[in-house]
């Protein structure tokens, strides 16, 4: 039985193998065409747009990185506001 979840930059549905599947949205226009993930020396490279079947911890990490991603532009645009 699978279930969804939505992440910050992806949506992740999780199977019985015990892997999930991750979709990270499109690249936009100069981005690279997939995603970079390396985690405990192990190097993976997610199409973006397409869905991928990884382990839960680099689903994990893609959150994880999105989310810090979201929170440096919410400090940055403080910032912004602050000086202007």
């Amino acid at each position: 039985m699978a279930t969804k979840k939505k992440l910050a930059s992806a949506t992740m549905e999780s199977a019985d193998d015990g892997r999930v599947t991750v979709t990270v949205p499109r690249a936009r226009r100069g981005e690279a065409e997939d995603l970079y993930v390396c985690l405990n020396g192990v190097n993976y490279l997610i199409p973006k747009g397409k869905a991928v079947r990884v382990p839960p911890e680099v689903a994990a990490e893609i959150e994880r990185a999105a989310e810090a991603e979201e929170r440096f532009h919410e400090a940055a645009e403080e910032l912004q506001n602050r000086e202007g």
